[in-house]
């Protein structure tokens, strides 16, 4: 075999029984016989894993010989079996093993023995790695951020070695590691510290942020504005094109009326728009869903979350879920992945072709799936979007924005409430906070101290319902 690394690695797709007990003979009534050439194996799944005893899409490492590399596959079962901390999920599991494949192929390119720690630091594997990495960043062509990762996955691999029976593996020699106590302090007030592992094998990286651009604000790394009223003027009338078809625009409505991010907008649910009936409808003409784990929605960072529709919007959507270009695209789903959904369970917005935009993590799916979709359409339908507008609307223009035009309609709404003593300025960001799901309040505050500073001031007399509650001035297409 090749030492090129696309041929050292293979996934496995399923493997069974992950967390069960083999033994020889029944343990229980749960106990399973297993029939194999010249006798049989009883099969007994462990109660502390309920049903969850299979891994999916588990890499599997080779040597270059293409001879299983045994200590390695091990290492990242163990990791991934007992959920260790980096190794919980598919995907980082799969990233580990393509670190450490990485690590394995340049011992084997320079005859480095990777299990052989003797003599002096620079002639050890893991410390003439780390000098080749360091020498790469001193380059410009590999970030200290990168280089922590490689030499973390190393170190973590043998720790593993260095703790089983009968190891010959030296973790003093593989690295320097030492503990440092972190003092922070929480958004209440409280100093706490927090005590971390720091290694010689690694680089300081800075936990300063870049500056922000003047007019924007930075929510999770990323830098975004509410649209001005020209901007989202042309929004409209772009959305209004006939190149948009009818859920496209439906998505942007969303997240303009909703502030909902894109993972809950492509996660929803035909179960959600039954919910927009009558006898749901609140007092200030919206329908409250619930978002989050358990709901099939989902949410940043998993949090529970409550979006709230408002009416016309609702209609739009109920009248979509039923019309025939959606029945078709769901029907394409069916026939592409049988009925893995049942009906209330299925994808509102579906594409053309009837796949998800967005895989939701309570999709069957979800865990045997390598290549999740994750809300590329939404890149689409703003590429589609530059191509129509002006020079005027702005080239750096993303989805996100619309979370934050949102955010400044309701601000805006508010503004009366607080002139007439309703409301203090508080409850105003109490309020935004609580429709953003703003865990931290520092960041709803950075969000209001943006909004204070936007000059078109007469923009801020219209009333909420003229532009966040009643988004529908453009003509749409006949669904």
């Amino acid at each position: 075999m090749s030492l090129v690394k696309a041929n050292r690695i293979v996934l496995i797709r399923h493997i069974k029984h992950s967390y069960s007990d083999i033994s020889s003979v029944s343990l229980n009534e749960k106990s399973k016989e297993i029939q194999c050439h010249g006798g049989s194996y009883f099969i007994t799944p462990s109660h502390f894993f309920n049903e969850k005893h299979d891994i999916y899409l588990f890499p599997f490492l080779f040597n270059h010989d293409s001879s299983p590399w045994k200590e390695a596959n091990l290492f990242l079962f163990s990791s991934a079996q007992n959920g260790n901390k980096g190794y919980s999920n598919s995907d980082s599991v799969r990233e580990k093993a393509s670190l450490l494949i990485d690590y394995k192929v340049y011992c084997e390119e320079h005859g480095i023995d990777l299990y052989d720690f003797n003599g002096r630091k620079p002639r050890r594997p893991t410390y003439r790695y780390f000098f080749d990495l360091l020498q790469k960043v001193n380059e410009g062509t590999l970030s200290r951020k990168k280089l922590n990762k490689y030499t973390k996955i190393v170190y973590d691999f043998y720790k593993y070695l260095s703790e089983q029976q009968n190891s010959s593996i030296d973790l003093d020699k593989v690295d320097s590691v030492k503990s440092v106590n972190h003092f922070f302090q929480s958004s209440h007030g409280r100093g706490y510290s927090v005590t971390q592992e720091k290694r010689g094998q690694s680089l300081p990286v800075s936990s300063s942020a870049s500056p922000i651009r003047i007019g924007f604000l930075r929510e999770n790394g990323e830098e975004l504005r509410p649209l001005r009223e020209p901007e989202l003027c042309e929004l409209f009338t772009a959305l209004s094109n006939e190149k948009f078809a009818v859920d496209e625009r439906l998505i942007h409505y969303i997240a303009l009326q909703v502030g909902a991010r894109k993972q809950s907008i492509l996660t929803l649910r035909m179960k959600h728009i039954k919910l927009f009936s009558d006898d749901n409808l609140l007092q200030d003409k919206t329908f409250k869903v619930n978002a989050g784990p358990g709901t099939g929605i989902d949410t940043k960072y998993d949090k529970p979350q409550a979006l709230y529709f408002p009416e016309k919007l609702a209609k739009q959507l109920r009248t979509y879920a039923n019309s025939q270009k959606a029945q078709k695209r769901r029907s394409k789903f069916v026939n592409k992945n049988g009925h893995i959904l049942n009906d209330d369970d299925m994808y509102l917005f579906l594409s053309s072709a009837g796949g998800a935009h967005y895989m939701a993590k309570s999709d069957p799916r979800y865990i045997k799936t390598k290549s999740r979709p994750q809300g590329r359409n939404t890149y689409s339908m703003n590429k589609k979007l530059s191509n129509i507008v002006s020079t005027e609307f702005p080239s750096d223009f993303i989805f996100h924005w619309l979370r934050a035009t949102y955010a400044l309609r309701y601000y805006r709404f508010l503004q009366p409430l607080f002139a007439k003593g309703v409301i203090s300025d508080r409850d105003i960001i109490s309020m935004v906070q609580k429709r953003l799901h703003h865990t931290d309040r520092e960041i709803t505050e950075h969000y209001l101290k943006l909004f204070d500073s936007i000059d078109d001031r007469l923009v801020a007399q219209q009333l909420y319902e003229e532009r966040v509650f009643d988004l529908y001035g453009s003509r749409m297409d006949s669904i």
